[in-house]
């Protein structure tokens, strides 16, 4: 799977969905195969000719500490074509990235490898944990955090840390901790 370094980062948080984590020059990605968010309320809305913007935050905390040491934000914004019965998905930010045609397993992941946490300066004897966040925005779109220079990073955080409404759909995904020179080979983390 190219030159990076690939391993999976195994563990539980909500039932037997696992979050998977690998380094790709330089910067961590996640998957998460049993994370399933175009169903419920969201495939409903998209079912229903609207489209639906999801928030994805991706964390990296180093050590035990509750503070993130890196992240990356995005918003991707998902749609349904009623005719083909297929997905199409798009980032907010520029460069703008699209993908159309995909069935709602490919379209979750098409996300997933377009949010990139880069890891160049952690230190990578340090254990690490990684954590990603998809949550539904409430309310009416909220563009403050988004101008032509990208995203504001200060009220994108203000934003998704507002408490949220207990029927807003949200998912949360943990794995680690492992450090980050173990990367280079599969390590498998229990709950």
């Amino acid at each position: 799977m190219g030159a990076g370094l690939w391993a999976a980062l195994l563990m539980s948080v909500e039932g037997t969905e696992a979050l998977r984590a690998r380094v790709r020059q330089g910067e961590l990605f996640v998957s998460a195969p049993d994370l399933k968010v175009l169903e419920g309320q969201v495939l409903d809305r998209l079912k229903n000719g609207s489209a639906v913007p999801l928030d994805y935050h991706l964390s990296l905390f180093s050590g035990g500490g509750a503070m993130a040491r890196k992240r990356a934000f995005e918003r991707f914004v998902f749609s349904y074509d009623l005719w083909e019965e297929k997905y199409s998905v798009s980032t907010v930010r520029k460069p703008r990235s699209a993908a159309a045609r995909l069935n709602a397993r490919e379209a979750e992941a098409w996300a997933l490898e377009h949010l990139a946490v880069p890891v160049g300066d952690a230190p990578v004897d340090q254990e690490v944990r990684v954590r990603l966040e998809i949550r539904v925005p409430q309310g009416k779109p909220e563009r403050d955090w988004l101008d032509e220079e990208g995203i504001n990073l200060g009220s994108l955080i203000e934003a998704l840390s507002r408490p949220q409404p207990k029927k807003l759909q949200s998912w949360l995904r943990e794995s680690g901790p492992v450090r980050l020179k173990e990367l280079s080979a599969p390590v498998s983390l229990k709950p």
